[in-house]
């Protein structure tokens, strides 16, 4: 799997190559090549901006003790960068998930004409308010799900620009951590290699290894509980911890050779939506979580 550096083209050749060698995936794949297409240029021109201000400096003692650089519920929520998402995404959003898209209207025709709604509602996810934003869904009139997979979509491309410009900070770092060194979160997927996992972060998209054979959410030593796959690609897989119920999908590196893994990663959505509807849980602010269940 390649880097991050993506043009339009490649997106779509990408995306296109997964259509074809993926058939089963491709309910998943298809409405999210809009979002892919607009979001990468605008985190690129956001990360570009944020380069210009502050970044936390790494402390090796602090970071030795298991802190992470900028905890996500301290993210620099910049209201200027959230509305450009806003006006990047929302009817791309619309357009491209059809099965909520009466209430992706109306969340749009809200945040239009309240200027306050899209940073209360980000801001109660990013501080896992959840009672809040459920509550502000119901007077919103929309699906609290659909409250939360909008706030998701906007607010990643800021994390995605922040992870980009703090990542590479903590290259050096001595982390082996299940949870990410950038902003605390849980990983979204991961890359299993011959020395073990590259974790991607389900929030900032920042990656890093992880050695430790045991589980990254609650370090529970020992194998996995139960496996999901899809028969004729073992490579593709969402393993579910015995004893804190969270999975974690997981490609080998030679999975699909020549993809980018924020559009690699899509493939595990069938098994992931499986094991979501068998009551399994998975990392709260990942973009590739469909209001499916």
């Amino acid at each position: 799997m390649t880097g991050p550096a993506q043009t339009d083209l490649t997106v779509v050749d990408e995306m296109e190559r997964l259509r074809r060698e993926r058939p089963h995936a491709r309910a998943f794949l298809d409405p999210f090549l809009g979002v892919l297409l607009a979001r990468g240029p605008l985190v690129s021109a956001l990360a570009l901006a944020a380069a210009a201000g502050p970044a936390p400096r790494p402390d090796p003692i602090r970071l030795g003790q298991g802190a992470c650089l900028e905890p996500r519920d301290e993210f620099p929520l910049d209201r200027l960068a959230l509305q450009r998402s806003f006006e990047t995404l929302h009817t791309v959003l619309a357009a491209s998930f059809r099965d909520a898209r009466s209430d992706l209207l109306n969340l749009g025709q809200a945040a239009c004409q309240e200027p306050e709604l899209l940073y209360e509602a980000v801001s109660h996810m990013l501080a896992d308010r959840r009672a809040a934003l459920v509550g502000l869904g119901h007077s919103c009139g929309v699906d609290p799900r659909v409250l939360g997979f909008w706030c998701v979509q906007l607010v990643t491309p800021l994390a995605m620009a922040r992870g980009r410009l703090l990542g590479p900070l903590l290259a050096q770092a001595a982390w082996n951590r299940g949870y990410c060194p950038v902003c605390g979160s849980w990983p979204g997927f991961a890359v299993r290699g011959g020395t073990g996992l590259i974790m991607h972060c389900s929030f900032c998209a920042a990656a890093w290894r992880f050695t430790r054979r045991e589980c990254p959410y609650c370090e529970a030593p020992g194998p996995s509980g139960q496996v999901y796959v899809v028969p004729g690609h073992d490579a593709e897989r969402v393993t579910v911890c015995r004893r804190c119920n969270h999975f974690l999908g997981e490609l080998t590196d030679a999975a699909l050779p020549g993809l980018s893994p924020e559009i690699a990663a899509l493939v595990l959505a069938p098994i992931e939506l499986l094991a979501r509807q068998h009551g399994h849980v998975p990392a709260t602010m990942d973009w590739r979580q469909m209001v499916w269940a």
